[in-house]
């Protein structure tokens, strides 16, 4: 064949996803044949004008797909095995109408009109004395009215602490990033659920840790098999999210969380729970770290239940030890944003912060039911005011097949691949509801969705991961 050189102007979101949509749809289109030598990273970049780094990410995930692959010396080239996967040629609707991607990929709060709410916070802030200050170096963990605003925060959703116990950090991610940086060293052992916040997977090979799934039930974790982990693995930490847990969705209840506690007390092992999604809950639960404050390392963020720019987190850690996290900070960002945690102080303490909260709420709770009456005939599993949905996946269906075959319809969904940390995942994805800034937009995805779950998977996609 020629050399390829797609045509990624029809194709919306970031490039290094369109040049991968583009290799999708020529592969499907028969454009790309099995055996295809693609171009290197360096000549397609050059012919497409874009970055190296764009193509590299663009084959990742082609490769992550299943369509590609390459060996050293030899270059990349289209999976042979494709001849028996794929269907006949099917054309991409967006190559004679282009469609907007409809991502539900990505787990953020509704898009709310903030516009006077932000213009207010900041003319508050601009006309208070000494202003300037926020401009100015500050204490790693944070100003003390930022550290008081935050304990006050998390006292809103059952969770009871001190400002001298809070450090402000630059959004959940890196609140993560503080504390599993602070009790680990390379090639130490974490535990967490067999399906985990793709965020936890990043962050343990950023810093080079192992990290081991927990087998779950409808309650959360396996005490028995955390106690077993406990024993044989030693791990240093335990991280989990206990309300409404990523990607599934579930609660985990209160005794279980008692039980939890209970093996990482008898092992010593230090607990991270992640709560960034307990704001929705109607009836708040006593936190895991709660049964054992000595352990517990309590994260919490207003990107959730605020606005998603807004990169501002609080962890709360015991009482002893603060340094250590200080430290992290320090090596990390040096100090979360202060203008930033301005912001987020002044509306959690004019109640602007609340109200968005109900917002969120209300406009998840709605989506939620939208969901249900449109993919109700399946199985899907969802806390009623959650910002996600889990759905198993008919019989025949993998999760790559179904995600795939999303995508050529313009609609994005994560496979259970995305979080598992065994191969032994289940056929599943999550749908993030939350995403699309109108509803209409998430309906025609989620009808979209609907009807490719009405066909037979062997018809479309074979039974192999694409």
């Amino acid at each position: 064949m020629a050399i390829w050189a797609p045509d990624i102007s029809q194709y919306d979101g970031p490039r290094y996803l369109a040049i991968a949509d583009a290799l999708t749809a020529d592969v499907r289109n028969r454009r790309l044949m099995p055996g295809d030598r693609l171009p290197t990273h360096r000549d397609l970049a050059y012919r497409l004008g874009v970055t190296v780094g764009t193509v590299t990410r663009a084959y990742n995930e082609a490769e992550r797909r299943g369509l590609i692959g390459g060996e050293v010396g030899r270059g990349t080239y289209v999976r042979g095995d494709l001849v028996r996967r794929l269907p006949e040629p099917f054309q991409l609707a967006a190559q004679t109408t282009p469609q907007t991607l409809v991502d539900l990929s990505i787990n953020f709060p509704t898009p709310m009109s903030g516009d006077e709410l932000l213009a207010e916070s900041l003319q508050s802030i601009a006309a208070r004395p000494g202003i300037a200050r926020l401009m100015d170096y500050h204490p790693h963990a944070g100003l003390q009215h930022h550290r008081e605003a935050g304990a006050q925060w998390m006292s809103n959703f059952g969770f009871t602490t001190t400002a001298d116990r809070v450090i402000v950090t630059s959004g959940g991610q890196h609140a993560m990033t503080a504390v599993v940086g602070a009790l680990t060293q390379p090639g130490d052992v974490v535990v967490t659920e067999n399906l985990t916040y793709p965020g936890m997977r990043r962050l343990a090979d950023f810093l080079r840790l192992k990290l081991h799934g927990l087998p779950l039930d409808q309650h959360g974790i396996d005490p028995e098999a955390l106690d077993a982990a406990c024993r044989n693995l030693q791990p240093k930490a335990l991280y989990c999210v206990t309300n409404i847990q990523n990607p599934l969705g579930y609660v985990v209840p209160e005794s279980r969380r008692r039980e939890i506690a209970e093996v990482c007390r008898k092992h010593g092992v230090k607990i991270v729970e992640d709560d960034l999604y307990g704001f929705l809950l109607d009836d708040q639960l006593p936190s895991l770290t709660s049964f054992a404050p000595e352990l517990g390392h309590y994260i919490n963020s207003v990107s959730k239940s605020m606005c998603p720019g807004l990169r501002v987190g609080y962890l709360a850690i015991p009482p002893e030890g603060q340094d250590a996290f200080a430290q992290v900070v320090r090596s990390t960002t040096w100090m979360a944003t202060p203008l930033t945690a301005e912001i987020a102080s002044n509306w959690i303490q004019n109640g602007t912060g609340l109200r968005l909260v109900h917002q969120h709420k209300a406009e998840a709770i709605a989506r939620q039911q939208l969901a249900h009456d449109i993919l109700g005939d399946w199985d899907i599993q969802a806390h009623r005011a959650g910002y996600h949905l889990w759905l198993s996946l008919p019989e025949g269906w993998s999760a790559d097949n179904f995600a795939l075959e999303a995508r050529l319809r313009q609609v994005a969904v994560s496979p259970a691949g995305t979080f598992a940390l065994n191969r032994a995942a289940p056929s599943g994805v999550r749908l993030c509801l939350c995403a699309p800034a109108e509803r209409a937009t998430l309906q025609r995805a989620l009808e979209t969705l609907a009807d490719l779950l009405r066909q037979r998977p062997a018809s479309r996609a074979g039974m192999g991961v694409v």
